[in-house]
């Protein structure tokens, strides 16, 4: 549902954090589009990374401009995850690079078994069943989990990274909106004078936070990718010191808006 009023409301009340959010857009671009990367897995990885991240950079914006608080907050959860698992393989990536690529035959034979549980009708290619089923025994002993590539849980990963905090404050909180848990009700049902009313559609609401944290994640998952293909990190930094600059703006003036 879009409502125009509730846009320009949220364009107007967060220009300076929705203007240092398209900085960082733009700087994924400038990687995306700009030219050749080095020609090696972890190189490759990387940008598969970025591209994802961005793809949910752009979804975010459009949910937080549309005032879609909780929807907005799904995203940047998986903007979290991204950034946690770049990070994670990038520390060691001898290591732990091809365990979250050759986990794809794991992947794929669990979906299979799924297709021949419940989809019992469907006509799966012999030739391609075949080989999943060969790739999926060939690797199926480097994985004792075969729910998690890395065989730990998204908040043992944030710990080997040190993003504890992003894993607390920020995917963990928002995965109630993820799982329809109580928690997630507080952005759209209220009391007042005893009754229940339930907000139907979007509302405007305070953006800068996670604006904020969409941008400090950008910066991560960029200068993470661009080490891993030995490019330079500098204009990234002076992009995030205007970044910064433009939020604290925005902050500031909330400040004197409230006094």
């Amino acid at each position: 549902m879009y409502i125009k009023e509730v846009v320009n409301d949220m364009e107007m009340r967060h220009s300076k954090s929705l203007e240092a959010h398209k900085l960082m857009v733009l700087e994924l671009d400038k990687y995306l589009l700009g030219g050749e990367v080095p020609n090696n897995l972890l190189s490759h990885t990387s940008l598969y990374f970025l591209a994802k991240f961005h793809k949910s950079m752009l979804s975010f914006r459009l949910l937080v401009v549309s005032g879609l608080n909780e929807d907005a907050s799904i995203i940047l959860r998986t903007m979290v995850e991204i950034a946690i698992v770049i990070a994670y393989i990038s520390k060691e990536p001898e290591k732990r690079l091809d365990r979250f690529i050759e986990y794809r035959h794991i992947a794929e034979h669990r979906l299979l078994e799924t297709i021949e549980k419940y989809y019992t009708n469907s006509k799966i290619d012999e030739q391609r069943r075949s080989q999943i089923k060969e790739n999926y025994e060939a690797n199926k002993s480097n994985y004792k989990n075969k729910t998690q590539w890395s065989e730990l849980s998204i908040a043992d990963m944030a710990k080997d990274v040190s993003m504890d905090f992003w894993y607390e404050a920020v995917y963990k909180l928002d995965s109630s909106y993820v799982h329809s848990n109580i928690t997630a009700s507080k952005g759209f049902m209220f009391e007042d004078n005893d009754e229940l009313l339930v907000a139907v559609g979007p509302l405007s609401f305070s953006a800068t936070d996670i604006l904020s944290k969409s941008c400090e994640l950008s910066r991560m998952v960029l200068y993470i990718s661009l080490k891993n293909m030995g490019l330079s990190t500098d204009g990234l930094l002076e992009k995030w010191n205007e970044c910064q600059r433009l939020i604290q703006e925005e902050i500031e003036s909330r400040r004197e808006e409230a006094e």
